[in-house]
């Protein structure tokens, strides 16, 4: 009888372009006349955001700014900033078809170069690195069972996240931030950071529901005063129209600021005591099924010459999501002495991740960037590395594990331990999923030859003596015996032998 594959879709997802590019940055401007001359750059800031992508066929627009932030100090040792906005744009050509692929596009400045040509004129070089990712969900059809013939499969059930969909929408925030009644007014915004973190991930029949917050960070100076601290936490809240999202999906989403800009806002008689905000957020999501699914890893024929097509197949499964704070603190040395500080910011620099037995290990600088006073009085800028470690006990510990972890930094907390040294706290939250990935040969066709009988090994009856921890299907493999047929004659019910056993293997 002529056997039937019968076969079922299985879905992956797949890289099918990645790529990057530098975009050179060459700037040269001239200071408005309201801003105070330079004396001396105390620091040049350089933040590159993609604003917009696109795709179209087989190309992938990206088009972004880098924001540029001088902070100096000017004659009188006040410290200053000017802001200037580089737009670029990159264009990739991927050779292959996007259509359908969920494109990632992130920025990251390499380096920025910044001097005075004059008091006023300021020329910036640099770089700016564009990576791209497409990535696309993938089907494959894998033998589910077969009709008909002598075929035996080894059948086995593993965990699996199958991928369901993938999306993101861009978000626009405008909000008005107050610097509180007993703040001076407004003189000089110096600079202003933001940290996006998620919350809650609700899924919906087809939406999912997206909740964070925003928190920003401003450093402005009054008229006749030092510099001051302004925070303020924004929350929003989108909903996103994802195909074939539902409550039993398993979420992962992040964030982006694709845009911020920052200016002091001034009433009617020329006075600021608040900012206007103007932001948007990309918000991504990767919906994935979890369960198991049934996969045949091994096939052989009893009567005839069989010519059986595998292939390498990676699966994944969520083991653990981890969403949580934790606290670092360091000792630093300044290398200068100061007597002041105005403000410190710290930013996640690097991140790496690793797996000890059953702990998640994700390790990385932060940079902290400190505004002072030296102990002569002149403003200093001071950046200094903050090593930090974060551990999460997994479930088990044996696997090949990957995760890609969301890193931010809540609050700064420092203390003055001598001119020279300062303890820092950080408050830092983390969010990641971890996912098992599991490398499996998996049967995808199997093709018999009925002119060709197969070669047995076996006379009408065999004695196989077996050694413990054998494996029924490798024994009746061998012989070409069914499996089901081998198990009833030896009334053995397990998979395994758990010692020496004689095995009767009947004739056909």
């Amino acid at each position: 009888m002529e056997e039937k594959c019968l076969k079922a879709p299985i879905y992956t997802v797949e890289t099918v372009f990645k790529d990057s590019a530098e975009v050179p940055v060459d700037i040269e401007f001239n200071m408005p006349d309201y801003c105070p001359e330079i004396s001396r750059i105390l620091k040049c800031r350089a933040v590159a955001r993609i604003a917009s992508k696109s795709v179209s066929d087989r190309t992938v627009s990206a088009d972004g700014s880098v924001t540029a932030t001088v902070i100096y100090a000017d004659s009188e040792g006040a410290v200053n900033s000017y802001e200037y906005q580089f737009p670029f744009s990159k264009i990739f050509e991927s050779g292959v078809d996007l259509t359908g692929a969920q494109v990632s596009v992130k920025a990251r400045c390499e380096y920025v170069n910044c001097r005075a040509v004059t008091g006023r004129k300021i020329d910036i070089h640099g770089a700016v690195g564009v990576f791209v990712t497409a990535s696309r969900r993938k089907s494959r059809n894998i033998i589910s069972g077969i009709e008909g013939g002598d075929i035996e499969l080894l059948r086995e059930r593993i965990p699996a996240a199958m991928p369901v969909a993938a999306g993101d929408k861009y978000i626009i925030l405008e909000e008005e931030i107050e610097t509180g009644n007993s703040q001076p007014d407004v003189s000089c915004l110096i600079s202003y950071d933001a940290d996006v973190r998620l919350g809650e991930c609700k899924l919906l029949a087809g939406k999912v529901m997206v909740k964070g917050e925003i928190s920003v960070f401003l450093l402005y100076r009054g008229e006749q005063s030092e510099p001051q601290q302004v925070t303020a936490v924004i929350p929003f809240s989108q909903l996103l129209e994802i195909d074939d999202a539902d409550e039993n999906c398993i979420c992962e989403a992040w964030a982006d600021i694709a845009y911020l800009e920052i200016k002091p806002k001034f009433n009617s008689s020329g006075l600021s005591r608040s900012f206007s905000m103007d932001g948007k957020l990309l918000l991504s999501v990767k919906l994935q099924c979890g369960g198991e699914i049934d996969i045949v890893t091994d096939a052989y024929s009893r009567s005839f010459e069989a010519s059986i097509q595998s292939e390498e197949i990676c699966f994944e499964k969520a083991v653990c999501s981890p969403s949580d704070t934790f606290n670092c603190r360091r000792e630093i040395d300044l290398g200068a002495e100061i007597s002041r500080v105005y403000d410190i910011r710290c930013e996640v620099s690097d991140t790496s991740v690793a797996f000890d037995e059953d702990c998640l290990m994700i390790t990385g600088t932060a940079a902290a960037n400190i505004i002072a006073l030296d102990t002569a009085g002149a403003p200093v800028f001071i950046e200094k590395p903050v090593d930090f470690e974060y551990r999460f006990k997994m479930p088990y510990g044996s696997g090949d594990f990957k995760c890609d972890p969301q890193i931010g930094i809540k609050s700064v907390n420092y203390t003055l331990l001598s001119e020279d040294r300062m303890e820092i706290r950080l408050e830092m939250t983390v969010r990641a999923t971890v996912y098992e990935c599991k490398s499996v040969s998996v049967i995808n066709d199997i093709k018999t030859d009925s002119t060709r009988r197969a070669q047995k090994r076996r006379a009408a009856m065999t004695v196989y003596f077996a050694e413990a921890g054998e494996s029924l299907w490798d024994i009746s493999r061998k012989y070409l015996a069914s499996v089901e047929e081998v198990k009833s004659i030896n009334g053995i019910t397990d998979d395994k032998l758990s010692g020496r056993q004689m095995i009767l293997l009947p004739a056909d």
